[in-house]
């Protein structure tokens, strides 16, 4: 059964498959394996998802990313050294960005104008870039950015992103589908058992649906090593891992220890973050998010 669903999730969401480099499979079969491969009852809740549901992850997101207010959705952060775009801060490295494969954080915003597109057509300039050969942001620097903050070309990208709240939303989700299948299997078995028994059960109810998917957006799903600080990550996969809760424990249970572990994990990260990143000016920010959940 399993089996079918991705090859069904595959075909519908095969550009965006090539689009984010993923390769979707499911759990590697070894004649040494004592146990059964986990069983990815996510795809049942996030494939009943509607339209109103995506409307509501969409605008929750906005909230959270943009504070609500659409001057954050072209967005370039102080220390940062690449723009962030639309209701999920989606990642675009920049022109004459140096060895851009080695970027720590990935890049997003190509595949979402990518799978938005099908349904809305993107302002004529953001359009002509995608086209190119390289999709790359057209500044070269925050200051550059800055001055082009005003023009009519980052109005218009402001406008689309504005209107396509849901389908990003969409976006987000496929892309945590992809991702999630992805990187899991570089965990042994066991482990793949218990995160995934655990993320099963945030899924099961819509706080813990949401809280999954905002903080796989927030902070990604944290097994790739490039997105580690000294080998220690702080994304979805670690906050599962970590989290102290019982298997029959209520459901407003589980969400107050997954927002527990998430902080603990944020922290650990702040800890281990190069000095000049200064990462300690963003905790309280993350904390309010997070806090946010439970509500």
């Amino acid at each position: 059964m399993r089996t079918r669903v991705l090859n069904k999730l595959c075909l519908k969401h095969a550009p965006l498959i090539l689009a984010l480099g993923l390769v979707i499979s499911p759990v590697v079969k070894s004649s040494s394996l004592t146990t059964s491969p986990p069983n990815y009852k996510l795809f049942a809740e996030l494939q009943s998802l509607t339209q109103a549901d995506y409307q509501w992850i969409g605008e929750r997101i906005y909230q959270n990313e943009c504070a609500g207010k659409p001057k954050y959705l072209t967005y370039w952060g102080r220390g940062e050294t690449f723009p962030s775009f639309g209701i999920g801060h989606f990642i675009w490295h920049p022109k004459l960005a140096e060895n851009r494969a080695e970027h720590r954080f990935t890049e997003t915003f190509p595949a979402m104008v990518e799978f938005v597109s099908k349904t809305q057509r993107p302002p004529d300039w953001l359009q002509k870039l995608s086209s190119q050969t390289e999709f790359m942001a057209p500044w070269s620097s925050k200051e550059a950015f800055d001055q082009a903050w005003s023009n009519a070309e980052l109005q218009q990208l402001r406008h689309w992103l504005l209107t396509t709240q849901s389908q990003q939303a969409q976006f987000i989700v496929v892309a945590f589908q992809n991702r999630w299948l992805s990187e899991i299997q570089s965990l042994t078995l066991n482990q793949q058992v218990i995160i995934q028994q655990r993320l099963d059960k945030m899924m099961s109810f819509k706080k813990g649906l949401f809280a999954v998917i905002d903080y796989f957006n927030f902070k990604g799903i944290g097994l790739n090593k490039k997105e580690q600080y000294q080998g220690s990550s702080w994304g979805l996969a670690s906050v599962l891992k970590s989290m102290d809760v019982a298997e029959k424990s209520s459901q407003d249970e589980y969400l107050k220890q997954f927002v527990i572990a998430a902080k603990k994990r944020l922290q650990l990260r702040i800890t281990l973050a190069p000095a000049e990143r200064n990462e300690l000016r963003w905790l309280k920010g993350w904390y309010v998010r997070l806090d946010q959940y439970l509500k």
